[in-house]
């Protein structure tokens, strides 16, 4: 004698037997399989199924400014390369020295960032006081620090970013003259 179970609405949200879509509670019906096992299914029809999604675009490494004015740099993992991750210049309110710190999502949101110019650097250098790289204070005592101090980053950093800054002893005393 084999008993029969009769169909009845699903009270908690189970995967589709048929599509193995997602059926919301109080949405599909469940009933038992011939081999004994409770299945869950739409109420009509399966929907269609979902157009894949397109791979969303990291940005690349590299120093850039955010919609909002803040600097941000894109970093690469140490573990996976391909995945980037973000950290934000932060400039802390009792006056010392700014750093680089970890927010989540800073570098996926692609559309929102654009690459960093040496006038950017700049310009953030100079109203903060600190090289935009690197976080050292900008002035001192040499030629150099004297025209990092004028420009908004220093000689070091503008080598590795490929922003202008003035070589040689005559060209910095140059540009120390033009003020």
């Amino acid at each position: 004698m084999t008993s029969t179970t009769a169909t009845r609405t699903n009270r908690y949200a189970a995967a589709c037997a048929d599509c193995k879509g997602w059926v919301l509670a109080d949405a599909g019906t469940l009933s038992k399989s011939a081999a004994g096992k409770w299945e869950t299914r739409h109420l009509d029809t399966c929907p269609p199924p979902r157009a894949p999604r397109a791979a969303a675009k990291n940005a690349e490494p590299g120093y850039y400014v955010a919609a909002d004015g803040r600097a941000v740099v894109v970093v690469a993992g140490k573990r996976n390369p391909e995945r980037t991750y973000g950290k934000v210049l932060t400039y802390p309110s009792d006056g010392s020295r700014p750093s680089w710190v970890y927010t989540p999502g800073a570098g996926y949101s692609v559309a929102a960032l654009t690459p960093m110019t040496a006038s950017d650097a700049a310009a953030m250098g100079l109203a903060h006081g600190y090289c935009i790289r690197c976080c050292a204070e900008l002035g001192g005592k040499t030629l150099s620090a004297q025209v990092a101090a004028l420009i908004g980053y220093g000689e070091t950093c503008a080598g590795h970013m490929g922003w202008p800054f003035p070589k040689g002893v005559a060209a910095q005393r140059a540009r120390l003259a033009a003020g």
